[in-house]
């Protein structure tokens, strides 16, 4: 059986007429052995050691591969088990040879969906022999890089898309490359990714998003983002939470309220205000704890029954310390902010941020 062309009707994949043309390749058994058969028990069994020759033709150019493999065959005849063997060995064969043409036959031929095959991540591949060229265009029509692959083609595009600079050039780029996204789509169906979504796909959710992203940077007109609002003067008013860095170091510098140590921290009475998601109560709500009972505090976590247990009315020994810092003579001036219903109250010059709670 030396030397007879086998068809190519009698594969069981149609992936090289759609990758190489119905006459762009042809497949060749150029052995065949029977190398063990068994006719005296039934099933009648043999085995074949094959190799055949795949010939892929691009213009002028013809690229030949060769590939081995083995079958086994059972039957109720000596002719139905040397028929399966035989066919078992071709297939292995034409599967080997194939698969040395690149990761669109890789180890998983008749695996529909490629489950196993990573994709390539360049160009660089024996797909030249496919002579088909995929051209990355610029947003003005010019031609960026030729890809013999539709992988490198995605890559570069995908690229390109991160790196637009605004709405207009990513618009213009998308309008010249997407006739052929449209058509990688059709002519390649199978090239998607681990998670079953075709590179196409991915290529239009990934401009869909930058061109969501441009859109919402743009400011809307007519519309002032940087105005304050204060929303304690709201109908239904919030607590207005300040922010003042020079009283917290006031506080901190005060001997603790439960055993008169030093140093301390200006701990927040977070029942003094409403919870708020993200925010501490107002800074003019803080007293001066000492480490130790601090961590005690949070410890507890009770905090109202905690300070009963002291026997320390803690909301009024902070709006009198609040008062001591706003009038104390030669205090900073301050200016106080509002964003988002909190005021935040600076001093003048820089002043280090001390440790709260």
């Amino acid at each position: 059986m030396r030397g007879y062309p086998t068809s190519r009707a009698g594969t069981r994949s149609l992936r090289p007429n759609r990758i190489f043309g119905f006459d762009g390749w042809d497949r060749e058994t150029v052995a065949a052995d029977c190398i063990w058969q068994d006719n005296k028990r039934d099933p009648k069994a043999s085995a074949y050691a094959v190799r055949v020759r795949i010939r892929v033709r691009a213009g002028d150019t013809v690229v030949c591969r060769e590939g081995s493999g083995v079958g086994h065959g059972t039957g109720r005849t000596p002719g139905e088990a040397h028929e399966s063997a035989l066919k078992e060995a071709e297939t292995d064969a034409m599967k080997r040879a194939l698969a040395t043409f690149g990761n669109q036959f890789g180890l998983a031929l008749y695996d529909k969906l490629q489950n196993g095959v990573r994709r390539r991540r360049n160009g660089t591949s024996g797909g030249n022999a496919v002579g088909i060229s995929w051209v990355l265009l610029s947003g003005t029509g010019g031609r960026l890089s030729s890809h013999h692959m539709p992988e490198a083609f995605c890559g570069a595009l995908r690229k390109a898309i991160e790196n637009i600079g605004t709405l207009d050039e990513l618009e213009a780029l998308w309008a010249h490359n997407r006739p052929t996204v449209m058509h990688l789509r059709a002519s390649w169906p199978d090239l998607k990714t681990v998670n079953g979504t075709h590179y196409a796909d991915v290529l239009e959710n990934l401009h869909n998003q930058r061109s969501d992203r441009f859109r919402a940077a743009t400011p809307q007109h007519g519309l002032d983002t940087h105005v304050a609002v204060d929303k304690s003067a709201l109908p239904l008013a919030l607590p207005r939470r300040l922010r003042d860095r020079q009283h917290l170091r006031f506080v901190a510098s005060l001997p603790c309220l439960v055993c008169g140590r030093a140093p301390c921290q200006a701990h927040h009475l977070r029942f003094a205000q409403p919870r708020a998601m993200g925010s501490k109560v107002s800074d003019e709500w803080t007293v001066p704890l000492c480490a130790v009972h601090h961590r005690a505090l949070h410890d507890d976590g009770a905090e109202e029954k905690w300070w009963q247990k002291q026997n320390i009315n803690a909301i009024a020994e902070a709006e009198n310390l609040w008062r001591q810092s706003h009038r104390a003579e030669g205090a900073e001036p301050t200016t106080t902010h509002f964003i988002n219903g909190a005021g935040i109250a600076e001093p003048n010059t820089a002043a280090q941020q001390e440790v709260t709670s």
